[in-house]
């Protein structure tokens, strides 16, 4: 199975995470290692948004495909009914 893009990241978030708390406790003073970190974060959280709307694109993409399933069977069964002689 195909790993969400989230979960490739992780490892990188956690080491951008680390290596922020350590910044602003006054352990680690590269601010360009702590831009970078904080640009890993925001894509990130990016990445998260985009896949919760991919999620919500498939469920509504689900829902509209069972909605035109149901209307096909009740226009097909009025269809039918239509086409049956009555009997006399």
């Amino acid at each position: 199975m195909k790993k969400k893009d989230s979960e490739l990241f992780k490892p990188l978030v956690a080491t951008s995470e680390k290596y922020l708390r350590d910044y602003c406790d006054g352990k680690q003073v590269d601010d360009e290692k702590a831009k970078m970190f904080l640009r890993v974060l925001s894509l990130y959280r990016k990445i998260l948004k985009v896949e919760k709307e991919r999620d919500q694109i498939k469920s509504e993409w689900a829902k509209l495909i069972a909605g035109v399933t149901e209307l096909k069977k009740i226009t097909a069964s009025k269809a039918k009914k239509k086409s049956k002689p009555k009997p006399s």
